[in-house]
């Protein structure tokens, strides 16, 4: 019996020693993780000053709080805080769990959603468009209406339980991308959404998520898994023809479909490029999607490092669409769809409807952390051709038009109308 308990009180010293250096070993690789996100900002800013942050009182203040944070999230939350001193968008921390959710959480199981896209105007999140056939459509969701709960939780809490930028703009950015995605899920999974119909009556439909219709794409270099999508379709008014080409993302995989898209509607009066709720993606594509529309070569803008410049150039390639251009946009149209309606704007290409885009243009790249998780950091700033800085900013539309909640419950969809509406009148014939 003495055997038996001292071996039992041996094998508790040894757990114990070895959960303390177990937490030892992680507080070391969170303090390794805080110290190279503070020396690649250093060095790797394109602003040697780091935008008038004093970057070494920044880590005299944090550094000891990192090294006495409790877990992983206490970490993240202090590099975060470190992140934001600078004030500047594409400085951000994405953890390893996000990383590793690819286009199936291991089990093979598709990530699926409801159908539906919201907006955040005040503190309410309105139902701005529903996918036809999708499961909100198949249970009576309309545009129009407010999200209120997912899954019992309120949209409040959802929210307040995210990151929340300092930036106003970039905060209600990041409420709808939080809300957004958590009505995501597995393919065949349920949700419980609750609503205000559109008489604001209290409705609750538990929705079996279904196949978004989008390919997941990992481009690996620390990011997450995007679903992309490129549509095309016409809208007929009084004889005319417009063609509306809409893509989530900018990535090579979409560049055919984009390519064929153009080509499709090439004997259209006019083609409007839907960007409304498309984050990004890579800056190459832009020059080549550019060069559909311009019949010699065009600068659209510069990148501005720290040691050099990059231009953002379009050159003709394929056949060259010369007919009216609009380009749609909203408060979620950030980073390279920023740079293109930016660019073609500044050069007088296209004409802008629309919400003021995101602000947030800087080009950035990635780095992966000794924790696991992955660093994304700006290495350059935007200017547009004529020398207009979009960081914080934004491409301002040459027709503003405001997203309203009664043109939703009309099922109106006024930004497109609008621009329609101007493709026509700038068509004096029809393009054949």
């Amino acid at each position: 019996m003495k055997l038996t308990m001292r071996a039992a009180l041996l094998l508790l010293a040894g757990a114990a020693v070895g959960a303390v250096a177990g937490a030892a070993a992680q507080a070391e690789k969170g303090l390794a993780t805080f110290d190279k996100v503070w020396r690649v900002v250093d060095e790797q800013h394109f602003d040697p000053d780091h935008n008038g942050v004093d970057w070494d009182a920044v880590r005299t203040e944090l550094r000891p709080r990192a090294k006495a944070a409790a877990d992983t999230e206490e970490l993240r939350a202090i590099i975060r805080d470190m992140l934001a001193r600078l004030g500047q968008s594409h400085f951000e921390l994405v953890p390893k769990e996000a990383l590793a959710a690819g286009a199936d959480d291991g089990d093979g199981d598709q990530v699926g959603g409801c159908g539906i896209d919201v907006r955040l105007r005040g503190q309410r999140f309105l139902v701005t468009r529903v996918a036809a056939g999708g499961p909100a459509d198949a249970a009576g969701v309309r545009p129009g209406w407010i999200l209120t709960s997912i899954d019992g939780e309120t949209t409040d809490a959802i929210v307040a339980d995210g990151p929340r930028p300092r930036d106003p703009r970039r905060a209600a950015h990041t409420a709808w991308r939080v809300v957004q995605e958590r009505t995501y899920g597995d393919v065949g999974s349920e949700v419980t959404l609750e609503f205000l119909d559109g008489a604001d009556r209290p409705l609750a439909l538990t929705l079996e998520r279904s196949d978004r219709g989008a390919k997941p794409y990992n481009m690996g270099h620390g990011l997450p898994t995007f679903y992309l999508r490129c549509d095309a379709r016409i809208v007929e008014r009084d004889g005319r023809r417009v063609g509306v080409i809409s893509w989530t993302n900018w990535f090579r995989p979409l560049q055919r479909d984009i390519d064929r898209a153009i080509d499709s509607l090439a004997d259209c009066d006019a083609i409007l490029l839907d960007l409304r709720g498309n984050t990004g993606g890579e800056g190459t594509m832009v020059g080549k999607v550019g060069g559909r529309f311009v019949e010699e070569k065009t600068q659209l803008g510069v990148q501005k490092m720290r040691r050099t410049e990059m231009f953002y150039v379009a050159r003709p390639r394929g056949t060259t669409y010369d007919g009216p251009l609009a380009i749609l946009v909203d408060e979620i149209t950030g980073s390279t769809s920023e740079v293109f309606t930016g660019g073609m704007q500044s050069v007088g290409r296209a004409r802008v409807f629309g919400e003021t885009t995101t602000g947030a243009v800087l080009p950035a790249t990635t780095t992966l952390l000794p924790n696991g998780d992955s660093l994304i950091h700006a290495i350059g700033d935007f200017r547009t051709a004529e020398g207009t800085l979009l960081e914080g900013r934004g491409v301002i539309p040459d027709v503003v038009v405001r997203l309203r909640r009664s043109k939703l419950l009309a099922e109106e969809d006024a930004t497109l109308e609008a621009a329609v509406a101007w493709a026509i009148r700038a068509a004096p014939t029809r393009r054949r």
